[in-house]
């Protein structure tokens, strides 16, 4: 058994949405705008729940702001992703080219 107060719970949770952000990374190496989104609405939600709480710890402030910059990054990567396939780059991997592959 683990035994975590809900600070270190918080702050564990917020040293993932890092983790989350670098596999993000790694997914739009690879040109893949869904696994982007999907670490972008993980990385949200987690946001708007800390945002939702009354109160949260001192610690957490600080992690919050690196988590709400985290998710303007994986924003902007997803636009300029678009813009990349917009302007004649490589393909971009969406839902719609996923479902298409397994259909």
């Amino acid at each position: 058994e683990i035994s975590a107060t809900p600070d270190d719970y918080l702050g564990g949770l917020c040293d993932l949405t890092g983790e989350i952000g670098r596999y993000a990374v790694q997914r739009g190496t690879a040109r893949d705008a869904l696994g982007v989104r999907k670490c972008l609405d993980a990385n949200f939600s987690i946001y708007v729940a800390i945002q939702a709480m009354e109160r949260t710890p001192n610690v957490i402030g600080k992690k919050s702001d690196q988590l709400r910059r985290s998710i303007e990054k994986l924003e902007r990567m997803l636009y300029e992703m678009s813009l990349s396939e917009a302007a004649g780059g490589r393909p971009v991997q969406t839902q719609e080219h996923a479902d298409a592959e397994q259909g």
